[in-house]
């Protein structure tokens, strides 16, 4: 397989032999991608600056196993600034994908995500809408997305001023009265998280709690790397 000039994000980077890395890159057309970048650890190799974060790049690679050979990469013009908690929230936005997306499994829609939410962190844009839209988003392009407005065991829309359990594959029910308190969930908060508000800060702890346990059985037992940086 030879592909060329694609539209590429660096996802992360990691060493590989005595001048080379292995990175891996999000397209568009070809989904989460790994190869080797040959030499660009060397002193001479002139744009090894460009394999970083957040700069959109065109690259051009080819190979017939899951590693790929990276033979070209210019940037293409997008570049995103990204500072403190913003910036950690971008590496988290990686980390996600790269523990989440299998390689060469195309997933354009999560490619016009990433970059639309990378332009919000880059405008420094509230981070929870931000995060939360992203998550959410992710899990249902994913198939492991679940509905905020609808009762999974009954099919009734959620009303306010009800509680509500959550089931990771299902979705949410009514809470019975035995059920303690830290299981459930504010039908008023699950209505606002469906509307995408998230003007009040107990609304934000709620879809923060809910995004947690979605995605804890997607990642398994190995923490993230990003999180510990807001720490």
């Amino acid at each position: 397989m030879t592909v060329e000039l694609q539209p590429a994000y660096i996802l992360h980077t990691r060493p590989y032999r005595d001048t080379s890395m292995l990175v891996d890159f999000f397209t568009p057309a070809f989904g989460r991608v790994t190869a080797v970048a040959r030499g660009v650890r060397s002193r001479k190799a002139p744009k090894r600056n460009l394999l970083n974060p957040f700069t959109r790049l065109l690259v051009s690679f080819q190979g017939k196993t899951d590693l790929k050979l990276l033979t070209h990469f210019e940037a293409e013009g997008a570049h995103f600034t990204l500072s403190a908690k913003h910036l950690f929230s971008g590496f988290y936005l990686n980390e996600l994908l790269v523990r989440l997306l299998p390689e060469l499994d195309a997933h354009p829609d999560i490619y016009e995500l990433y970059e639309y939410s990378l332009q919000s962190l880059h405008a420094q844009y509230d981070l929870e809408p931000v995060l939360r839209h992203f998550e959410f988003r992710l899990l249902n392009e994913l198939g492991y997305g679940i509905h905020f407005e609808v009762d999974a065991k009954t099919g009734q829309e959620l009303v306010g001023d009800c509680y509500y359990c959550l089931d990771s594959a299902l979705g949410f029910y009514v809470a019975e009265a035995d059920v303690p308190v830290n299981y459930q969930f504010s039908g008023q908060h699950l209505l606002a998280i469906a509307a995408q508000d998230f003007s009040q800060t107990d609304v934000k702890q709620t879809a923060k709690r809910i995004s947690r346990i979605l995605l804890k059985p997607l990642l398994g037992a190995k923490p993230l790397m990003s999180r510990e940086l807001f720490s």
